[in-house]
């Protein structure tokens, strides 16, 4: 029977390595605090200390973490589609065409020359808006 350890009410394998989010590989020592905490220790061949950390510790500082465990020819048989044939005919799989054409980025047409006649009349121009200015600057009065 292996050793597990329930922790936030997931139940972990202490007979496998974990690996954390940075990719350090971390094992069970066989070890337990006086509190009942599993003690785990860095496994990769980096690592010259045998320091221990306890695996809350582990799980909060580190995690979250992930079991490593050698892979069986049904893993990959599993994470493949078991019914490719459906796949293709329910259109979920394009031609290389169609993959090609929708990775190509678009190059946009280029932008046309703006000239002095595509901008806006200066409100200096609108004899309105001049009126206006003369009269605060008091020549209208």
């Amino acid at each position: 029977m292996s050793e597990t350890f329930t922790f936030e009410g997931i139940e972990f394998d202490l007979e496998i390595a974990y690996r954390d989010v940075t990719g350090v590989e971390w094992q069970w020592s066989g070890e337990r605090t006086p509190e009942g905490l599993p003690l785990m220790w860095e496994c990769s061949h980096k690592s010259l200390s045998q320091s221990t950390i306890t695996f809350p510790d582990l799980y909060w500082e580190h995690g979250p973490l992930i079991p490593v465990r050698k892979l069986s020819g049904e893993d990959f048989r599993a994470a493949i589609d078991p019914n490719y044939a459906a796949t293709v005919a329910a259109g979920y799989v394009e031609t290389p065409a169609a993959f090609g054409a929708r990775i190509t980025p678009v190059v946009p047409a280029a932008a046309p020359q703006l000239t002095a006649h595509h901008l806006p009349s200066s409100p200096m121009e609108q004899s309105g808006f001049r009126r206006f200015l003369n009269s605060i600057a008091g020549g209208n009065r």
